[in-house]
């Protein structure tokens, strides 16, 4: 695995953004180019070679194309597929690339800002990042010509927030000695469970805690109650559906995130973002697509 580490205090320069569909039988050019590529499928399953290595990227997996190798799909897609991609360069005059993650590098340093980015990796369900790009296209889209200096902030944007998900987010509860460790592992239990139907009544029964005192130190160490905790995850899962699939309705939104009452998943969308689910999907509805 290599991973790439470069200085993150000066914005990347965006190239080019886009959002490939397509229905059936799509094959990756081959090609060689001098940036950097990245790719997040959302749909179908991508195959494609880099330099030596292959890759089978699956819904919520991404890949990060190196400069100046040569890269192309190694089999044709079977079914839909779509996937969202971006070209850019770093501004830091050093990026080191490493086989193993620099020790280093993991701990966060507001003085040395980096992006550290793993080649591939998975994203969680509620992972902001394809939310991120879907705004990254907006602005190409809406902006044309004069879209430049706003795309290379959201596109630093999008790399640190893959920076924080693969690493700094898993790192920092890692290292969070205040935290006892079965709240760390309710907090991950719970943003991979959200979409199930939960009480609090029953999760305290799997991790073996009385309601009451669970629901007492869950909010000491996370800064709020269980049922606010499990209703950001599906919110942000929310996001994502709502700006990646179009084809589905609120309701069938909803019931994806584990809110199967369409009204009551409105009510708390439009608290928790400040704008309606339908506003919220319209807003970014200008995404340059090709196929």
């Amino acid at each position: 695995m290599l991973y790439l580490v470069s200085d993150a205090s000066r914005p990347v320069r965006f190239l080019s953004a886009g959002n490939l569909n397509n229905e059936d039988q799509f094959l990756h050019s081959k090609r060689t180019i001098q940036s950097y590529e990245l790719i997040s499928v959302t749909r179908g399953t991508l195959h494609i070679q880099s330099g030596q290595r292959d890759y089978a990227l699956s819904p919520g997996q991404f890949v990060l194309l190196f400069p100046g190798e040569c890269h192309f799909g190694t089999r044709a897609s079977q079914g839909e597929l779509g996937f969202y991609w971006t070209h850019f360069h770093f501004n830091a005059e050093v990026s080191a690339v490493y086989e193993e993650p620099p020790e280093a590098a993991l701990f966060p340093d507001e003085s040395r800002p980096r992006y550290i980015l793993p080649e591939t990796g998975t994203l969680s369900a509620n992972s902001r990042v394809n939310v991120l790009f879907v705004q990254l296209l907006d602005l190409a889209k809406r902006l044309g010509s004069l879209s430049s200096t706003q795309c290379s902030y959201a596109q630093s944007t999008l790399l640190l927030e893959v920076t924080h998900e693969c690493f700094f987010r898993r790192h920092l509860m890692q290292q969070n000695e205040k935290v006892p460790l079965g709240i760390a592992d309710l907090m991950e239990w719970l943003e991979l469970n959200f979409d199930t139907a939960l009480s609090v009544a029953g999760i305290a029964e799997k991790f073996g805690y009385h309601p009451s005192y669970l629901t007492s130190v869950f909010k000491r160490y996370s800064g709020c109650t269980i049922t606010e905790y499990l209703n950001r995850q599906r919110i942000r899962v929310a996001k994502n559906l709502l700006t990646s699939t179009p084809k589905l309705t609120l309701a069938e939104i909803g019931t994806q995130v584990g809110i199967g009452d369409e009204k009551y998943f409105m009510r708390l969308f439009k608290r928790y973002e400040g704008v309606t689910a339908t506003a919220y999907r319209e807003a970014f509805s200008r995404k340059p697509l090709n196929r």
